[in-house]
């Protein structure tokens, strides 16, 4: 819930008295928007080290993906209806009685259990009328104190969660031990009120042996025969010298990871800290919309959202999805996530036609306007390279250029060159740790399209990516260690 609630919640701030001299209005305190309070911007960004990996980032495969988790919760929900609807139907057959005092209903096979989410009740199943008085009160006390501590409801909330995600293993196992926990808090409850540890151990084994209908939504005294030894295992044994201590450490890491999850803001919303947002005229900022061309299958979409703008890279390893960027000025517009700078230049007609890209205050690219149908078949292109999984022309030979880290600028695309020599120095001590390269691999096409090589040296190993223009020289590459 904490994420949840650091990611969704304003909370308003009043006005401070005396903030305002006499003849003057107090302006409007600015409401506090618990994510932008966080410290962790979580950057919109998908490095892609998928190697082989087919193209699975379409629209089908989501679509597809999405009906089948429609469809599994549909079938739960259906499912949970039937077994519920016979259920009610067999409970007419009840009958209303009294168990030590206490009004409660008598089934055929049904319980000892709490049945009802607004108005539980205890059903007893008939043999325990007959059972002698000791053993009632604790099947009794067992059934009262699943109602003290509303454990149907906990129940209830954790079947809606398997609805909501029932393609969720984890969940399942999650639900099969709640439901083995809250009969197991339920048994120290029953000790804890004075309960005799022999006794009531014999009348779970009462219980275990008259085993009753399983419903897998309710409270049941009865549980699997295994579970029913270790719950009398844990009742009789001593506890454990360092068992409190461990408690306090599994709930501080809880609480730990529950903190830092709430730090961590969703992609896209971190407001820049690179300098002071600007206004700039909205027919400015709609005359920068449009489609730019970084290389045959590369290309960012600008569009405007308010009073500023987003872009959408495909192709693109370092970032993917819609992006909210921060305006620097008229013309400039900073990518935080990437570190990435924007400037369009404006034609002497003050049309924009180009937009030139910096990483890292580096340039990057200078990519011209196009239009739709060229857009569109700068999709395709990536989607075949994708789909055929076949390397660049010359891919291999602009690979050794790359693991070379030359100084020069052979091989590389005019705007890729002075990026290329930010980049060269830093490498310089990583190839050396690495040594000579011994041999190479080719994995595939990436989802975005990028060429990818498995590179082993002599004393190590790393992936190198790297995309290609039509001309068969570097638009981009770069390599991770594994």
């Amino acid at each position: 819930m904490l994420p949840v609630v650091m990611a969704n919640v304003t909370l308003p701030l009043p006005a401070f008295p005396g903030a305002a001299t006499p003849g003057t209005t107090v302006a409007a305190t600015k409401p506090l928007v618990l994510r932008d309070t966080t410290t962790i911007p979580l950057a919109a960004r998908v490095i892609d080290w998928s190697g082989t990996k087919s193209y699975t980032a379409s629209t089908p495969a989501n679509r597809f993906a999405w009906d089948i988790w429609l469809a599994s919760s549909a079938t739960l929900v259906l499912f949970l209806g039937i077994s519920t609807a016979s259920f009610h139907r067999g409970k007419r057959k009840w009958k209303p009685g009294q168990l030590c005092g206490t009004p409660v209903l008598v089934s055929d096979s049904v319980g000892p259990a709490v049945v009802g989410l607004i108005c539980s009740r205890i059903v007893i199943p008939a043999w325990v009328m007959e059972e002698p008085p000791e053993q009632q009160r604790y099947v009794l006390s067992h059934e009262q104190s699943h109602l003290k501590a509303r454990d149907p409801l906990m129940v209830a909330t954790a079947v809606a969660l398997l609805l909501s995600m029932p393609w969720n293993p984890v969940l399942w196992w999650q639900f099969h031990r709640l439901r083995c926990a809250i009969e197991v808090d339920c048994d120290a409850r029953v000790l804890l009120g004075g309960g005799d540890i022999g006794s009531y151990c014999e009348t779970l084994i009462q219980v275990g042996e008259n085993q009753s209908e399983y419903a897998p939504t309710i409270t049941a005294m009865s549980e699997s025969m295994s579970f029913l030894e270790t719950r009398i295992r844990l009742m009789l044994a001593k506890p454990q010298k360092w068992a409190r201590a461990s408690a306090f450490i599994l709930v501080s890491i809880a609480l730990g990871v529950a903190a830092f999850a709430a730090q961590i803001t969703p992609p896209g919303d971190h407001a820049s800290t690179k300098g002071a947002t600007v206004s700039v005229d909205t027919a400015i900022l709609d005359s920068y919309v449009g489609t730019y061309e970084l290389s045959d299958i590369s290309s960012i979409t600008i569009r405007r959202k308010g009073d500023t703008l987003t872009v959408e890279p495909i192709g693109q390893a370092a970032a993917a999805g819609v992006i909210n960027v921060t305006t620097l000025d008229e013309t400039h517009f900073f990518v935080e996530p990437v570190d990435a700078t924007l400037e369009f230049v404006k034609e002497p007609d003050q049309r924009v036609d180009t937009v030139i890209v910096r990483v890292h205050g580096q340039p990057f690219a200078k990519a011209p306007r196009v239009d739709e149908t060229t857009a569109n078949g700068i999709r395709e292109s990536l989607a075949a390279r994708v789909r055929n999984q076949t390397p660049y022309p010359g891919s291999e030979k602009a690979l050794l250029v790359v693991l070379s880290n030359r100084a020069d600028s052979e091989g590389m695309s005019p705007m890729a060159a002075p990026f290329d020599q930010y980049t060269h120095d830093s490498l310089v001590g990583y190839y050396a740790k690495l040594g000579p390269v011994t041999s190479y691999r080719f994995n595939g096409v990436t989802d975005y399209g990028w060429d990818s090589y498995d590179v082993q040296h002599q004393n190590g190993a790393q992936q190198a990516f790297l995309m290609l223009d039509k001309h068969g020289l570097i638009v981009s590459a770069f390599v991770r260690r594994q």
